[in-house]
């Protein structure tokens, strides 16, 4: 065995296992549309199970990331009932001063708003707790995170959704086709020491 035949099949050996790999990765995507080669149907993954990745990925968001009661739980934080609070009444207060007549003096002005919003600051925490409250059962009924992930994942257009999940996983995808060119450099080697044993 000659020195050329040592050094060509580890390199052969890793540039079919990169490219092997490489075909593996496109095929995970492409072709979008169904290919008949020779009585057989070839379709990339994601395009051909779209709808059950779609829904999936739903699921999990829905039951493992962000759920109704998750939602629900962040809008009823006392952080964010303050700020409600705090909003309504600012915005009121600015309301009072600018419907009251002209005519009447600003600091009688201010004192109305004063007190309207002192009013507003005593009650708003019960009435928007029982806004909510009322509003929890509804928003729990139509607010559904998992079909609306499906449907948002099933209108991009399949272009756009390899783009996303390469952006996601492009580092691995590249290291996947690295790890194939290794790989294919370690059989050659090994076939090398075969041939060498053969001999």
């Amino acid at each position: 065995m000659n020195l050329w035949q040592i050094m060509v099949l580890p390199l052969v050996g890793a540039l079919i296992g990169w490219l092997t790999n490489l075909i593996a990765v496109k095929l995970i995507f492409r072709p979008y549309q169904p290919v008949n080669i020779l009585g057989y149907s070839l379709q990339g993954v994601v395009p051909k199970r779209r709808r059950e990745l779609a829904k999936n990925i739903g699921e999990v968001i829905e039951k493992e990331l962000l759920s109704a009661d998750d939602m629900l739980g962040f809008i009823k934080s006392r952080e964010v009932l303050d700020g409600i609070e705090d909003s309504l009444a600012t915005a009121i207060r600015m309301r009072v001063l600018d419907r009251l007549p002209a005519f009447i003096p600003i600091s009688v002005k201010t004192v109305i708003s004063d007190s309207v919003t002192e009013q507003l600051h005593r009650h708003l925490p019960s009435l928007i707790a029982e806004i909510t409250e009322k509003f929890e059962g509804r928003f729990k009924e139509r607010f559904n995170i998992g079909q609306m992930v499906e449907e948002k994942v099933n209108s991009f257009p399949l272009d756009r959704l390899e783009q996303i999940l390469l952006s996601v996983s492009h580092r691995e995808l590249k290291h996947i086709e690295i790890l194939g060119g290794v790989l294919g450099f370690i059989i050659g080697l090994a076939q090398v020491g075969i041939l060498w044993l053969v001999r």
